[in-house]
């Protein structure tokens, strides 16, 4: 079964949640609808020059998260 919209929001929250100066602007997923075994890319835009990368396995953990400036 692949990961679910659900498990990614999770995820996501409980690392958004330990930056509490990070300001959401919006979350963009890659691929929008995982297939199984697929691992998810999570874009989280924080300002116009500064975005969150997130690696999400497949199994629902974090792998990686980088923040990029532009």
């Amino acid at each position: 079964m692949p990961i679910t919209r659900e498990a990614i929001d999770v995820i996501l929250k409980d690392l958004i949640d330990q930056v509490p100066t990070m300001s959401v602007k919006s979350v963009t997923l890659t691929p929008s609808v995982p297939v199984e075994g697929q691992n998810v890319i999570a874009r989280i835009d924080v300002s116009k020059s500064r975005h969150v990368l997130c690696e999400i396995t497949a199994g629902g953990s974090l792998q990686s998260a980088r923040v990029i400036e532009s």
